[in-house]
């Protein structure tokens, strides 16, 4: 498995929480994740806040710091620190909330001091906090301990892109390379006949080598699942999925060809997964992440168990042959594991109360 890094947004006003940035950026580089700040730059006009813009983007995760202050105000009537909160949350990107436990205690010198400002400080507060999970701090080092909780429950629950070396081809590149140059190499035969091309085609990993599956919460009836990533063999999943594909015959000019409704197939595959983990009803509730997908489609592919959706039914020979031996023997997987999060069904988190602790 590739070890993935995150980029990191540290936002927060700049000068009375020099010392506690570089606490935060510590913290970041410490999981060996790259922080994203600007500590020499922060946003004092629209110009620098449109490149501050571009920052949020390339960024995985978002950390907002709120202490004494408001911060310096722009033209619509909000801070910078605000916008850029409201920018992330646009852009959908996880926001972790570190909130000063003791805004009394704070010195006078690093707090607001007008009672415009405070109000102002107070909306900033109430927003942030209302529907998303939140830790406080009241010193340095409870605000390290608080972000790496956050960052390590964020990573857990909530997996983002991220970066891995460019020397480590991820899998589900690879395989979808390998079926491209497959169907390309068919094109070529029937264009060209009998004609042999050698393309040199990476080797398929064996049948019982493991893959990681990401399940997502699908909300459903009210309620919703968790995030966890599931780790098995592919070929174990194949059972799976082959009997939570939904797909239909279309015809086009004559010719029969099946079509995948992904978004079905990705909610039965990833409940049918979350299900062997627990006696709960799982159906609907879970689905499996698109990358994931095709991820385990190209396996099957490759392996003959599948064929591309130009063809007429989706499963092989091969594959019928697969499933009514699975279905024979009542085979049970049993080298299912979860890496990381959790399977549970709940309603979504919404309107948390401001004095209880929230716990990553």
């Amino acid at each position: 498995m590739h070890t993935k890094r995150y980029q990191v947004f540290i936002s927060s006003t700049y000068e009375d929480l020099k010392a506690e940035r570089r606490a935060v950026q510590d913290v970041v580089i410490s999981t060996g994740d790259f922080p994203v700040q600007m500590e020499s730059f922060p946003a004092t006009s629209e110009d620098q806040f449109q490149f501050i813009k571009s920052l949020i983007d390339q960024c995985d995760y978002y950390i907002l710091i709120i202490a004494g202050r408001y911060g310096a105000v722009a033209e619509d009537g909000l801070s910078y620190t605000h916008k850029e909160f409201r920018y992330a949350l646009e852009k959908d990107i996880p926001v972790l909330v570190m909130l000063h436990a003791e805004r009394e205690s704070i010195s006078v010198g690093k707090s607001e001091n007008t009672d415009n400002a405070r109000h102002l400080l107070d909306e900033f507060i109430k927003e942030a906090e209302t529907g998303r999970l939140r830790k406080t701090w009241n010193s340095v080092d409870s605000l390290k301990l608080a972000v790496r909780e956050a960052l390590e429950h964020a990573k857990a629950t909530n997996p983002r892109v991220g970066w891995v070396r460019g020397d480590s081809v991820a899998s589900v590149y690879a395989l979808k390379e390998l079926d491209k140059l497959r169907r390309e190499n068919d094109e070529y035969r029937k264009t060209l006949g009998d004609l042999q091309i050698d393309i040199p085609l990476p080797d398929l990993p064996a049948p019982n080598s493991r893959t990681e599956v990401v399940l997502q919460p699908n909300f459903h009836n009210g309620l919703t699942g968790s995030y966890a990533s599931i780790a098995a063999d592919w070929i174990s999943l194949f059972p799976l999925f082959q009997t939570s594909l939904d797909w239909h015959t279309s015809d086009w000019d004559g010719e029969y060809m099946y079509n995948i409704n992904r978004e079905k197939s990705q909610i039965n595959l990833g409940s049918s997964i979350a299900a062997l983990f627990g006696p709960i009803d799982t159906s609907k509730y879970f689905k499996v992440s698109p990358t994931s997908f095709e991820q385990l489609e190209s396996y099957y592919i490759e392996a003959g168990l599948l064929n591309a959706e130009r063809s007429e039914r989706p499963f092989t020979d091969a594959a019928e042959k697969l499933g009514r031996r699975h279905r024979i023997s009542n085979h049970q997987p049993n080298n299912f594991e979860i890496t990381s999060g959790k399977i549970e069904i709940s309603q979504p988190s919404v309107g948390w109360g401001n004095d209880d602790e929230i716990p990553f």
